[in-house]
């Protein structure tokens, strides 16, 4: 049975004429998916915090502070995204790190490499902390990272990780009292 082109073009554009009727609403891909994804994050914010209401204070602490900075970050999201809504189009020339916002007009080979580097990245990092433990493997982390990845200079780079290395030290070992998995390099030297 032969194949009708203009049927071939009507599947293709099917996809591109929904997004089409929505746009004058202004419903673009990126909100609905940014939509989806706050979404899913809040609720799992107000999961912990339900789930943590019949544990003893000392062991609801953390998750109830974990939860209550989530949310407050997800509300600072969304003002913000009203915000830029109700105020203009925001600046096109803003980036993350060397990303940008989004990743139209680039190459497939470039993409996958960032991911894939990020990947990689992030496989290192958690390979790091069961190797050398979160005090050491986090702020080296922040400070490569930063160093690598941010262009930002060195010193800057070594008061984040510095910066990184005080918060957990200050606030898990000082004042929540966490106790840390032993890293595996000390356990083969003890």
């Amino acid at each position: 049975m032969p194949i009708d082109p203009g049927e071939a073009n009507r599947d293709r554009s099917h996809g591109r004429s929904f997004w089409n009727r929505l746009s004058p609403m202004g419903i673009t891909p990126d909100l609905v998916l940014e939509s989806i994804l706050v979404s899913l994050v809040a609720g799992y914010f107000f999961y912990l915090l339900l789930a943590v209401k019949h544990l003893r204070p000392e062991a609801a602490r953390l998750p109830r502070m974990t939860a209550i900075g989530g949310l407050l970050l997800v509300v600072a999201f969304i003002a913000q995204k009203i915000w830029r809504a109700m105020h203009g189009k925001p600046n096109a020339t803003r980036q993350i790190l060397d990303t940008g916002f989004d990743e139209e007009g680039l190459s497939n080979r470039l993409i996958v490499g960032r991911t894939l580097r990020l990947s990689l990245w992030f496989g290192g990092m958690l390979a790091a902390i069961w190797l050398v433990g979160y005090h050491v493997a986090i702020p080296l982390f922040v400070f490569f990272y930063l160093l690598v990845f941010g262009n930002t200079k060195w010193w800057l780079a070594a008061t984040a990780g510095a910066g990184f290395f005080l918060l957990i030290y200050g606030l898990f070992d000082l004042v929540l009292r966490t106790i840390w998995p032993q890293p595996a390099l000390l356990r083969w030297l003890s």
